[in-house]
């Protein structure tokens, strides 16, 4: 008797654990678990499904994931002013991958303005973006810049639907550079507007590489709309401090991770 109840007591101390973890990484790997624990994949799983059976989180394979709503999303102005040393880092090394010559297209987002802004001493780019305010940032540069048509989202400064996809269909990019509002590696990159992110695919289709800047805050998170799988983005620049299975696991599906 002595001995259930001490177990039960390791196992409340252990889900507690759990918990805590996933309110700060957003997800948990079984490996992980059994190693920080040094138990059995076995009693790792009880622990997850009963934590799934609190509400607490969503079973994955492999893991977990952290239970929240749908993100509804935010006006530009607001998403400006959260992680914005976060961004400037993630701005700051995606600069550093643009070439005189290259063609890029900027998705909407606060992360990409923070980019445009670091983008305005350069030289000899051509610059594509389906946002309006980037355009505006660029108007008094050198760089040439080919605003897409399409309908405005007034709260993001954004042009989607049918008419900014005609016109991405007609143009070829080398770098797309475009930020999510939830990235959760087994539903993809998401965002609030199904719209949008139908866009967000073709501008993915017109460019030779796909480089996604994500804060610390994008990750765990879902929205409405699925832009794509993980698989299909080239390299992320992030300021999330990923443990070494994370890492691999965004590897193998030949992801580059570049954290800043």
């Amino acid at each position: 008797m002595k001995q259930e109840n001490h177990d039960k007591i390791f196992q409340e101390e252990r889900i507690q654990e759990i918990a805590k973890l996933l309110e700060r990484e957003n997800r948990v790997l079984i490996t992980d678990l059994c190693e920080r624990f040094n138990t059995t994949p076995v009693t790792i799983r009880k622990d997850l499904d009963l934590l799934e059976s609190q509400g607490v989180l969503k079973r994955t394979h492999g893991g977990a994931i952290l239970h929240r709503p749908l993100f509804r999303g935010l006006a530009l102005t607001e998403k400006e002013k959260l992680n914005s040393e976060e961004k400037e880092r993630i701005a700051g090394a995606a600069v550093k991958m643009i070439s005189e010559g290259d063609v890029v297209i900027l998705d909407s987002g606060s992360t990409t303005t923070f980019l445009a802004r670091k983008m305005k001493n350069l030289k000899g780019i051509t610059v594509i973006t389906n946002a309006v305010n980037i355009a505006l940032e660029l108007a008094d540069t050198e760089l040439e810049v080919v605003l897409t048509g399409g309908s405005l989202q007034k709260n993001s400064s954004t042009l989607v639907g049918p008419l900014a996809e005609d016109v991405l269909r007609k143009i070829s990019a080398d770098k797309l550079f475009h930020g999510v509002d939830g990235i959760d590696y087994e539903l993809g990159l998401t965002t609030p507007d199904i719209i949008e992110a139908s866009t967000s695919r073709v501008m993915m289709e017109r460019a030779g590489e796909n480089i996604l800047l994500a804060d610390s805050s994008k990750f765990g998170r879902r929205s409405l709309g699925v832009i794509c799988q993980m698989k299909e983005v080239d390299k992320i620049i992030t300021t999330r401090n990923m443990g070494k299975a994370e890492v691999k696991q965004l590897n193998d599906m030949h992801v580059e991770v570049l954290i800043v």
